[in-house]
């Protein structure tokens, strides 16, 4: 058996610059995994990026996230994926945060990088596959959930029902902290809904609340949601977090009151 199969078959997935460190000749190793290729003992995905086509499992596949954190060295995972790193959500795109954008499809994840605002908020986090555990950089759940409402890729009802765990903690500091980052008027009016929400769930209290209501405006705000028209009736208006939101929202965080 060649010994790159070998020295990487636990690994699974792994690039090129794994491979130099054990034949040191690029192109020699070049050749090889080429060679690999050809035979079906390996797969490639990008130009530098491999993995290993077990002799027991030729329908495997590595696991997405664990991709998407070889494609750049810098790469931290954002948005709706850092949920989905933590088994609160799925989805077939997955987000990162880099130094330089780009969209890139492998196989039939797209995987969309971003270029990075700002520095803070990322940690560290325990990927769990089914061969083998890796370290990766995710964002933390107070940047994670401000970026979800800032891009809109998840609905702010589908927000409410993930954040509605008693497994989730949440630093108001670090909330106001990122909100003063983006300068966006508007977030901390959706933020502030989306949390007070979930707040029994999260162990908020109401003066964690308030200081997100002291920076609020008088503007009122839509909450606009991809694929929804403002088409009335479907935004109702919600005084207390001045903002026009739609009707399936409106039903699931106003209490109902018997007439």
């Amino acid at each position: 058996m060649n010994k790159l199969y070998q020295k990487m078959y636990s690994k699974k997935l792994f690039t090129l610059d794994n491979c130099l460190k054990i034949i040191k000749d690029k192109q020699v190793c070049l050749n090889t995994l080429t060679r690999l290729v050809n035979k079906g003992l390996l797969k490639r995905l990008r130009n530098s990026i491999y993995h290993i086509v077990p002799l027991d499992d030729p329908d495997f596949e590595p696991e997405p996230l664990h991709i998407a954190t070889l494609l750049r060295k810098d790469a931290s995972i954002s948005i709706n994926s850092s949920l989905q790193a933590q088994g609160l959500f799925y989805d077939k795109t997955i987000y990162l945060y880099s130094k330089h954008s780009a969209k890139i499809r492998i196989n039939d994840i797209t995987y969309r990088i971003l270029k990075n605002r700002h520095n803070s908020g990322i940690k560290k986090h325990e990927l769990k596959t089914s061969y083998g555990i890796y370290e990766i950089s995710i964002t933390d759940n107070e940047r994670t959930l401000i970026d979800c409402i800032r891009t809109r890729s998840i609905k702010l009802e589908e927000l409410v029902k993930i954040f509605r765990n008693p497994k989730i903690e949440i630093d108001i500091g670090k909330i106001i902290n990122y909100l003063e980052k983006y300068r966006k008027p508007i977030l901390y009016n959706k933020t502030g809904l989306v949390l007070d929400a979930c707040k029994n769930f999260l162990r908020l209290q109401d003066d964690d609340l308030g200081k997100i209501r002291q920076k609020l405006s008088k503007k009122i705000f839509y909450a606009r949601e991809k694929g929804l028209t403002l088409i009335r009736p479907k935004y109702k208006y919600y005084g207390k977090w001045n903002m026009m939101i739609n009707e399936d929202l409106y039903d699931m965080i106003v209490p109902k009151t018997n007439i």
